[in-house]
């Protein structure tokens, strides 16, 4: 575990992080490349700014910071680091300047600076600002996935589910594909939960996360906690009579489980249009949300078809036979 007097920062942190670096001085480059090294940091150096540009967009999604000499630089480099920010707005800047020159510092950081240092620095002292830039980084990281994803269960909130379930139902609408959606409620969790315990139930609850998630198309298929013991799933490309499969195969990985007497009920719906956006999607999630609660009144791991959906596919059928 590496510690400096500002922030503790795992050595694995550092692993995942890679820099891109502009620094012009090649007796300075020499020293930086040791001693990245040492950090066990990934790196890149770039020899100008129109190199540092290509490599950006060509893996401007692995790399995190970036450490932009602007030494001998003034107007033109506050263009330049404005750009950068402009166009890579998630990666850290640490702006280097030189330590004599008289300088406007709120001008670079208003420009898109996460933090600037003095040339000639320590070592230390650059290895503290890295830390920070990286704490940051994780930082925002975690919020994002906090912001979208649902702490007990790993799978995603209902908050990312309003979100994206318009936003796939515009795609499937303007480009002409099925999309399905599962509405998931657990039957006779109460029970368990008073009988077992609220951890257990828990547990619970996490497995029933990952028999969605691994009885669906990883990064196609989205798997949301919907609220309390209800769950939904997104199925772009997939009819209602496609997506059954996945609902027996579903069904039998929960019956590996053997959670005592709690099974499931999953209501199933197609994409309908309707005349707007909005009511497409509200009719979608009522019309399989009804069909969740007709498949409750029967025992045991069962599902049920929206009647819309159905009709949908005995009208195309009959199309076709004409």
């Amino acid at each position: 575990m590496f510690q400096d007097n500002y922030f503790k920062i795992s050595e694995s942190a550092f692993k995942k992080i890679k820099c891109l670096i502009l620094e012009t001085d090649q007796n300075w480059k020499n020293l930086l490349k040791e001693f990245l090294g040492n950090l066990k940091i990934s790196f890149l150096f770039a020899e100008n700014q129109k190199e540092l540009l290509e490599i950006l967009k060509s893996t401007s999604d692995k790399i995190q910071i970036i450490v932009l000499d602007l030494k001998n630089s003034s107007r033109e480099g506050i263009r330049f680091l404005r750009k950068l920010k402009e166009n890579f707005p998630e990666i850290k800047i640490l702006v280097v300047l030189e330590y004599f020159r008289n300088q406007e510092l709120a001008e670079y950081f208003n420009a898109g600076a996460d933090d600037i240092i003095f040339h000639p620095y320590t070592f230390g002292e650059f290895r503290a600002r890295l830390s920070r830039l990286i704490k940051e980084h994780y930082l925002i990281q975690k919020l994002k996935q906090y912001i979208k994803e649902d702490p007990l269960t790993g799978v995603f909130n209902r908050r990312y589910f309003e979100k994206i379930i318009g936003e796939e139902g515009y795609r499937a609408l303007r480009q002409k594909y099925p999309l399905t959606l599962f509405m998931i409620d657990l039957d006779n969790f109460k029970f368990y939960n008073d009988n077992f315990g609220h951890q257990a139930g828990d547990e619970l609850l996490k497995s029933l996360a990952y028999v969605l998630t691994t009885s669906t198309r990883k990064r196609i298929d989205r798997v949301c906690r919907y609220g309390g013991d209800e769950f939904t799933i997104i199925l772009p490309h997939i009819n209602w009579e496609g997506s059954l499969l996945i609902v027996d195969r579903i069904f039998k990985k929960w019956e590996r489980l053997n959670f005592e007497s709690v099974t499931l009920s999953i209501g199933v719906a197609q994409l309908l249009p309707q005349n707007t956006l909005e009511n497409t999607i509200s009719s979608l999630i009522k019309r399989a949300d009804e069909a969740m609660y007709k498949a409750k009144k029967i025992t045991g791991n069962t599902y049920e078809v929206d009647p819309e959906s159905i009709k949908l596919t005995l009208s195309v059928k009959s199309q076709e036979t004409d």
